[in-house]
């Protein structure tokens, strides 16, 4: 579920196709493939805000914003923005790929069910697309059930490369973990609680250890401060859980949090972002890139005339890392497809690290600490 906060009515859109150009270093000849990991992060968009529904105040509201929500997830396309999502994949062939909002929506109708499992339709796409990747890891979050009308349910998830060489990517252990701070908001009678959290796999890749984290933190709401709080304290049980480690990390997300205080945003918006970047990791996009933006997000708004496009303003959509270095970044989505169709309404990002390092028998520094990985 996506909820961001706005200030006054500002959102910057325009008429004319954005584009940013960035620099690029080819991975190929910076650095040999079988030294290196290729990470992906993708939100995937679930089509439709639940804060619609949220919004009702009375029954009739209630009705008209689940027809309102069930308009919008159906003319999003989950089906085709998934085969686009498998393309992008194709030709990126990330090794891991971390997925937040992969959702499954069920609507039922007088003519049956109807069931849009984002995972399911993104596999069935990288399989069409002869693309070979399972799912590493997934974490059940948010489940919202309106009996004999719709049913939401979020995920977190990690897929995996499964085509590669015997014994040249081994998942040595998974985890999955809920935050202690979570917010509710109140839908009519009840009460929906937004589950947020991180997934892990611990992986040994070309002879390489580390940790791959994969999370979604909560998104500030406009007028309540305290979603502000919220996101802060799970950044900072992310932070404090993977303290245990004794891995590097490369640590991928939707993160709710800019990257650098904008225009558009007050500075409380980046108290996220620092506070990972203090624990010691280092922002991968930044340090290639440190005069490109490199923004995320939003690429769609509802509610726009045709032809107009929202240009992002935001660089949420992170990859940080605490060992390997980062040699090769792109932005993957940002264009939409002929049909006028775009993948997400985030950016997704895409890195290539070093991890020649963190081999059996190399030293790395990771933060204030010395690790040594065991053969």
């Amino acid at each position: 579920m996506r909820i961001r906060r706005v200030f006054g009515n500002v959102i910057v859109v325009a008429v004319a196709v954005f584009s940013v150009l960035f620099a690029s270093i080819s991975p190929a000849s910076a650095e040999n493939r079988e030294l290196t990991v290729k990470v992906m992060t993708r939100n995937m968009y679930p089509g439709a805000e639940l804060a619609v529904i949220a919004a009702a105040s009375n029954e009739m509201e209630f009705e008209e914003a689940v027809q309102s929500t069930i308009e919008s997830v159906i003319q999003s396309r989950i089906p085709e923005r998934a085969a686009r999502l498998a393309a992008e994949i194709a030709e990126t062939k990330p090794d891991v790929v971390a997925l937040q909002e992969a959702t499954i929506w069920k609507i039922e109708s007088e003519s049956g069910s109807i069931v849009l499992d984002q995972l399911a339709l993104l596999l069935h796409s990288l399989r069409a697309a002869g693309q070979h990747y399972k799912v590493g890891v997934i974490q059940k979050l948010t489940d919202v059930q309106l009996p004999g009308v719709l049913t939401y349910t979020d995920h977190d998830a990690i897929l995996v490369r499964s085509d590669l060489p015997a014994g040249q990517l081994n998942v040595l252990g998974t985890e999955a973990h809920i935050y202690e701070a979570l917010m509710s908001f109140p839908v009519l009678d009840s009460e929906i609680q937004v589950l947020r959290g991180w997934v892990a796999m611990d992986l040994k890749i070309r002879g390489a250890r580390f940790k791959f984290v994969n999370t979604h933190l909560e998104a500030p709401l406009a007028g309540l401060p305290e979603t502000a709080e919220l996101q802060f304290a799970q950044a900072a049980q992310l932070v404090d859980d993977l303290q245990g480690t004794n891995l590097p990390v490369i640590l991928a997300g939707d993160f709710n949090s800019d990257a650098e205080v904008t225009k558009y945003y007050p500075p409380d918006a980046t108290l996220s972002y620092e506070h990972i970047v203090d624990a010691g990791y280092v922002d991968a996009w930044h340090e290639l890139f440190p005069s490109n933006p490199g923004y995320t997000w939003p690429l769609l708004a509802e509610g726009l005339p045709p032809g107009q496009e929202v240009i992002p303003i935001e660089r949420i959509d992170l990859i940080f890392s605490k060992g390997p270095e980062a040699i090769w970044m792109a932005r993957t989505g940002m264009e939409p497809g002929m049909d006028g169709l775009y993948t997400s309404d985030h950016v997704g990002v895409v890195a290539v690290f070093q991890i020649l390092n963190h081999c059996a028998g190399h030293h790395f520094r990771a933060g204030r600490s010395d690790l040594h990985l065991a053969r």
